[in-house]
């Protein structure tokens, strides 16, 4: 039964085998990359999520800083609260006259922040204590009093300092934590400070911030950089000092952090948010297991999936194999067949592919074989077609200027019989008797003259012959005879029937690779239905005004040599002329013309 399913060195079990590997291996790796993948994933979002969090944490704590800060310097900016916080009393009621006074203005104040739980506190130079007016609040000045403040807010008189969280002080609040922020007190001028305004915020403030954000066993915390907890969801530990080991390596680096913790042998994901302002610090402790817990279940369904890929993976290579070595198996036997030629068929299992393989390279010989004999072929087809147009051209080139010398003798001008031959000799060595079948421009223009000036011996009229050629296509080659029609056309068809002195413009530009040679003539012109008959080779010669038989010679001869996409275009309006453009590719003496065959 295993021979008959994986017989040897079949194209079939190699291919089942390949595919079994191919499919297990990288679902394996798949599923084991995922896991990773996922896993890290997992806890880049969780570590994005709550670092998310932090931020939001962050901008309300700095919200209610600002709140704070806009307490305070509404105190620090009271000119009047300098003479009050330095007079010296002597009448008890004037005292409490101006105790009232700056006690009342601070209750004015608490009213405007009256979302904001505080109690504020003005010391003077002159040792009374000012504070809201609240009934039952009573201070405990000796505290405020014997607490070194000014010491402290001298390092840094012109910055609110920051205290962290501690009882308040107020006898009847001592229950309370709150966390203070301070300010010296000082003269614009002479820069002497005159008292101490503090404001203690009820630590309920920062709490009630990130309450909301607890879950799946969290917990935050804002500490300061003396390790103070100024905040925290543990509400038992508010105030406490923090000395997990951790912490120093937080606060080491000024930057947003993560690292993994154990704290009392629990293992946490610790995220940290320096806060700059206050010279605070947000941290976040998540218990591992509550991100592992998600990242478990991940791994079984990764588990459970790669399974399933595996299994429907070696039975779609199975059907795969089949289908796909099946063909090839009954195109080997055919070709064993025909290679055995009727023998005895081997009992040994044949390799597919090599048998294959060996009557493909026989195949490719043949085929290569057939594909240089065609290319020679098509190459001798076009010298022939190339030649039978060069016949064609030859004798109606010959007739025209055989012609005018025939001409010569009839109005009796035979001293200019002898120059005209002469001319025609030399045209004729220069183009037909040549075995170049590409001339440079400059050699294709002085055959240009040459044929202008029988035309002038023969009509005894001036043509005036001008060229506008770009210097540098001189030396390029184009076909012999190229111009030479199209010059004739515009002579016989289009000049002398206008019975005005005639005038050929020959212009040459270069565009890229390639070559524009327009011949402009002042002669009658065609209509639409004229210009239709020039290339239609079904059409009588005498049908029309311009010949059609060196034009479309012209035609064929630039695309048999360069392809369809170079030729000859013909502009015409009758009375005004004739524009005829060529285009070709530009190529020099030593370009190879069959670069540019099809």
């Amino acid at each position: 039964m295993y021979k008959k399913m994986f017989p040897n060195k079949t194209m079939f079990s190699k291919l089942l085998i390949t595919y079994i590997l191919l499919s297990i291996i990288p679902v394996a790796l798949i599923g084991l990359v995922s896991f990773k993948m996922s896993e890290k994933l997992l806890d880049a979002q969780i570590s994005k999520s709550n670092i998310n969090t932090l931020e939001q944490i962050n901008k309300n704590i700095n919200v209610l800083i600002d709140q704070v800060s806009a307490i305070v310097n509404i105190y620090n900016m009271n000119n009047e609260l300098e003479a009050l916080l330095t007079k010296q009393y002597t009448n008890p009621y004037d005292q409490l006259l101006d105790q009232a006074k700056v006690e009342n203005n601070m209750l004015r104040y608490s009213f405007a922040f009256d979302w904001l739980s505080f109690q504020s506190f003005l010391i003077g130079n002159n040792g009374l204590i000012y504070t809201q007016n609240y009934e039952n609040n009573i201070v405990d000045p000796e505290r405020l009093l014997n607490f070194p403040l000014k010491d402290i807010l001298a390092q840094n008189p012109d910055r609110i300092t920051w205290l962290s969280t501690h009882r308040s002080y107020l006898k009847n609040q001592e229950d309370s934590q709150v966390f203070t922020a301070a300010k010296l007190l000082q003269t614009n001028a002479l820069n002497k400070n005159y008292g101490v305004f503090l404001i203690s915020v009820k630590e309920q403030n920062l709490y009630t911030i990130y309450k909301n954000l607890l879950q799946n066993g969290n917990e935050i915390m804002i500490v300061d950089r003396s390790n103070h907890i100024i905040s925290h969801s543990d509400r038992s530990r508010v105030g406490q000092i923090l000395n997990e080991p951790y912490v120093q390596k937080l606060l080491a680096t000024e930057e947003n952090y993560k690292i993994s913790s154990t704290i009392h042998n629990q293992k946490f994901l610790t995220l940290y948010k320096k806060i700059d302002r206050v010279d605070w610090y947000i941290v976040e402790n998540i218990p591992m297991n509550s991100i592992f817990q998600d990242i478990d279940a991940l791994k079984q369904t990764i588990l459970i999936v790669a399974f399933v890929c595996i299994l429907l993976s070696v039975v779609a290579a199975f059907f795969i194999s089949r289908s796909i070595s099946l063909p090839i198996r009954k195109l080997s036997r055919r070709v064993q067949n025909y290679w055995l030629q009727g023998t005895v068929e081997p009992d040994y299992p044949v390799n597919e592919v090599k048998l294959l393989n060996i009557e493909y390279d026989k195949m490719i010989e043949k085929l290569e074989k057939t594909i240089n004999a065609l290319v020679i072929n098509q190459e001798e087809k076009r010298i022939a077609e190339l030649q039978a147009l060069q016949m064609q051209i030859n004798p109606h080139f010959l007739y025209n200027t055989l012609n005018s010398i025939k001409c010569l003798v009839w109005v009796n001008k035979t001293e200019l019989i002898e120059p005209t031959i002469h001319a025609l000799v030399t045209l004729l060595e220069q183009t037909i008797n040549r075995n170049d079948e590409f001339i440079t421009i400059q050699e294709e223009l002085n055959n240009i003259e040459q044929y202008v000036y029988i035309q002038q011996i023969r009509t005894d009229e001036a043509i005036t012959l001008r060229y506008n050629i770009d210097p540098q296509m001189l030396d390029c080659t184009i076909p012999k005879l190229l111009l030479q029609p199209i010059i004739e056309n515009a002579l016989f068809h289009g000049i002398e029937p206008s019975k005005v002195p005639g005038v050929i413009n020959v212009f040459g530009s270069i565009h890229q690779d390639s070559l524009k040679i327009e011949i402009i003539d002042n002669g009658v012109g065609m209509n639409e239905e004229e210009l239709a008959r020039v290339f239609n080779e079904t059409a009588s010669p005498s049908s029309s005004r311009f010949s059609g038989i060196g034009v479309r010679n012209v035609h064929e001869r630039l695309k048999l040599n360069f392809g369809p996409s170079y030729g000859l275009t013909i502009h015409s309006q009758p009375d005004f002329g004739t524009s005829v453009i060529l285009t070709l590719p530009k190529l020099m003496k030593s370009t190879e013309v069959k670069e540019h065959h099809v």
